[in-house]
């Protein structure tokens, strides 16, 4: 099902796509499984990306697009459903059908796959990074309480930490556990990042970690919450990083977010950002990984593709732009990228991976 095209395998992926999926996502599955009907025998990656609109699903469908115009023996099918489905069906998969999966995560769900720990329900071998979509992002904890400054003043507070297994979630109650703060807080969680801000606003709690800083840019919903009321970010400052990762074994990296960064662009009279050498957040890449049983040629194909056509995304999304040269910066080791993605990313002379952002931030490309 997953390997070659085939009436029967289109069959069997219509008839799972309306068992498993609603009728929207059944009729989604469908176009896909109808396209691409050429004689020649094609290998296929089922990508699982965010939900239609969000930047992860157009940047996977910009992937799918590149795949089908430049390879004649790849093809990708795009489904919208990265959420929890995603790990039920990988953990669930035969090892021979893993290989051809492409899951969307952030560079914390890998590790709590090691474990079985929740979003995942069972051990998973450690996945591998192809490439990221949102460089230089951060999940901040944002406030609408001038005197909550950093993650101990959230004692005490209601606090929008998102549902477990979330990336909120998975990112912020480290933080909290290793700050001693997380049995003190009332946890009131929201089920997505435009609840969480809408109840920020309306003063119906007290923070939020749903702050994703989408490369350093507040999306639409908080920024419009920022403009209508005071809102800050609360910092984390750099032990509460190191004992969080001591705890885990997950690469907590903190990102600066200076004085000034969102005063400009959206024309406010205060700072969301309050210490003088940067508000610290957790960094988050949120990228596409794959098993690392991926045949090394089909992982050096999808990467050498998007590289070669890096341009691409910035003409299907904005942010796309932002890739240009950092499509490899996931906070994660070179040797956690699957070695397909690494010959590609070699021979093209693009940076990645952690080593890869310290080169780009020497002044290297």
């Amino acid at each position: 099902m997953y390997t070659k095209t085939s009436k029967r395998a289109r069959a069997d992926f219509i008839s799972i796509a309306f068992r498993r999926r609603n009728s929207a996502l059944g009729l989604l599955a469908i176009s896909f499984a109808m396209w691409g009907t050429s004689a020649t025998a094609q290998t296929v990656v089922r990508l699982y990306t965010y939900p239609q609109g969000a930047y992860g699903q157009v940047a996977g469908v910009t992937l799918q697009k590149l795949i089908a115009k430049n390879s004649k023996t790849l093809r990708i099918e795009s489904l919208p459903a990265a959420g929890r489905e995603q790990y039920v069906d990988y953990a669930n998969a035969p090892k021979e059908n893993r290989q051809y999966m492409m899951l969307t995560m952030s560079h914390i769900e890998p590790v709590l796959g090691d474990k079985g720990q929740v979003p995942w329900d069972k051990p998973v071998p450690r996945m591998k990074a192809i490439m990221t979509f949102a460089p230089n992002s951060a999940v901040a904890m944002y406030t609408n309480n001038p005197s909550i400054r950093t993650i101990y003043d959230l004692a005490g507070k209601k606090v929008d930490i998102g549902l477990p297994g979330s990336y909120v979630y998975n990112s912020q109650a480290p933080l909290l556990i290793a700050a001693g703060v997380m049995p003190k807080i009332d946890p009131l969680p929201s089920v997505s990042i435009n609840q969480g801000w809408q109840r920020l606003g309306d003063k119906v709690i007290d923070a939020s970690g749903a702050g994703i800083i989408d490369m350093r840019l507040l999306p639409p919903g908080p920024a419009d919450v920022a403009r209508k009321s005071k809102i800050y970010q609360v910092h984390v400052p750099q032990e509460v990083f190191k004992k969080a990762q001591e705890m885990t074994g997950v690469p907590w990296l903190p990102v600066a977010v200076k004085k000034g960064a969102f005063k400009e662009s959206y024309a406010l009279d205060y700072e969301v950002a309050r210490e003088e050498s940067g508000t610290l957040a957790p960094a988050f890449t949120a990228g596409f990984w794959v098993s690392a049983d991926m045949p090394e040629n089909v992982a050096y194909e999808i990467t050498k593709t998007a590289l070669q056509h890096i341009d691409q995304f910035g003409q299907d999304h904005a942010l796309g732009k932002l890739l240009k040269e950092k499509i490899g910066h996931m906070t994660v080791p070179q040797a956690d990228f699957h070695p397909g993605a690494r010959r590609a990313y070699q021979e093209l002379g693009f940076t990645y991976g952690l080593e890869g952002i310290n080169a780009h931030s020497n002044g290297k490309r």
